[in-house]
């Protein structure tokens, strides 16, 4: 059975004296239309971009292309360095493991899939060590 979503088109302010355009943006949460009159000549608020214009240069469109930001605090290059961050302790997790310097729990999850790509010559020595450790077993 599929919803059909449902949006008021107007608004009645100052007492139903004044028929407005309502913002048709929806809430994430709750799944409620936004309360608020759309901008003019627009269909969102203030709050949801109805004041946005957008990069008007080539300049300011090529950066914006390639910033890639999210929720304004992070770069693809910040995303980069914290899998290759997480990614370097997970191979020395694994080494610590493999060899007897740590005991207990593993961490839990999956491993970041570029572990071979960090620590390239620890990473071929724990294959070869491995490799050698399972030969005399």
């Amino acid at each position: 059975m599929s919803k059909t979503l449902h949006l008021e088109q107007y608004l009645q302010t100052l007492g139903g004296r004044v028929t407005c355009k309502r913002c048709q943006a929806r809430s994430k949460r709750t799944g409620n239309q936004c309360r608020a009159p759309s901008v003019a000549l627009k269909n969102v608020c203030r709050f949801h971009g109805g004041k946005s214009t957008g990069a008007k240069t080539q300049a300011g469109i090529e950066k914006c292309g390639q910033t890639r930001l999210v929720h304004g605090n992070e770069t693809s290059s910040m995303r980069m360095e914290r899998s290759i961050a997480s990614a370097e302790l997970a191979l020395l997790e694994s080494v610590g493991f493999e060899f007897g310097f740590m005991s207990g729990l593993k961490s839990r999850g999956p491993k970041p899939y570029r572990m071979a790509q960090v620590l390239p010559e620890l990473h071929a020595l724990v294959r070869h060590l491995r490799s050698q450790k399972s030969r005399f077993a």
